[in-house]
């Protein structure tokens, strides 16, 4: 594996911004230098951070497994319409992060349980210049018995309710999010999964409280896609 980047290595910024600018066309973006140069430091910290936030931090997988698969969405919602946009669980950033850096009309919100996580993501978030369009709330929301109803919960569950766009690539518990998360989304929220192709046929059968869209395979990936979704008014 190779060696994790140094965030205030020129040259292996530039190296990152290489295969940025050639590796995410495929996924439907084409980023400015500007983009790719602020991705490329975004994906400098991550592989550089104390704690392990994805399972490989080789250069490669960061663009295309984590960065590429993010900014896929792109290409099944307007994001570039912008709007509120609430990430659950969002771990090192993906894919809120990454679509707060790509689409800067969106006005972005990072929800995350762990609090050096949370920790990660606010210090990034000040490194990237993105303060006042991308926010880090630390909170848990998928079983309010954990942590109560605190003021961070109560917040997000707001915010749920008027976001344009909810997105979830992974929690615990991964197989039961439509069942706690759509009670909190507003009629015009749109919610987008990245799960199985498995998952997503076991999702439509289970949880008809859901309007369900066509699941969508990512560039590259035999089982990994997106699936897009409303919850029906209850």
């Amino acid at each position: 594996m190779a060696e994790s980047p140094n965030p205030e290595a020129p040259a292996e910024l530039a190296a990152l911004v290489t295969l940025i600018t050639q590796g995410l066309p495929s996924y439907g973006y084409a980023p400015t230098a500007a983009v790719a140069a602020q991705m490329a430091q975004y994906l400098a910290r991550v592989a550089a951070a104390p704690q392990r936030l994805v399972g490989s931090v080789e250069a490669e997988t960061l663009v295309k497994r984590h960065l590429g698969e993010a900014l896929y969405l792109g290409r099944l919602a307007p994001l570039a319409q912008g709007g509120a946009l609430v990430d659950v669980g969002s771990g090192a950033g993906f894919p809120g992060l990454a679509l707060g850096v790509a689409w800067p009309g969106l006005n972005t919100t990072l929800v995350e349980s762990t609090g050096k996580k949370a920790a990660f993501l606010q210090a990034t978030v000040e490194a990237l210049g993105l303060g006042g369009r991308v926010e880090v709330v630390n909170a848990y929301v998928e079983r309010p018995s954990r942590t109560g109803q605190g003021p961070a919960v109560a917040e997000v569950r707001q915010r749920l309710a008027g976001a344009r766009w909810v997105t979830v690539r992974a929690l615990e518990r991964m197989v039961a999010v439509p069942g706690w998360l759509g009670r909190w989304l507003g009629q015009e929220t749109e919610a987008a999964f990245w799960v199985s192709e498995a998952m997503a046929a076991g999702w439509r059968e289970t949880y008809a409280g859901w309007a369900w869209g066509e699941w969508r395979r990512l560039p590259g990936s035999e089982r990994r896609g997106i699936v897009l979704a409303r919850a029906l008014p209850r």
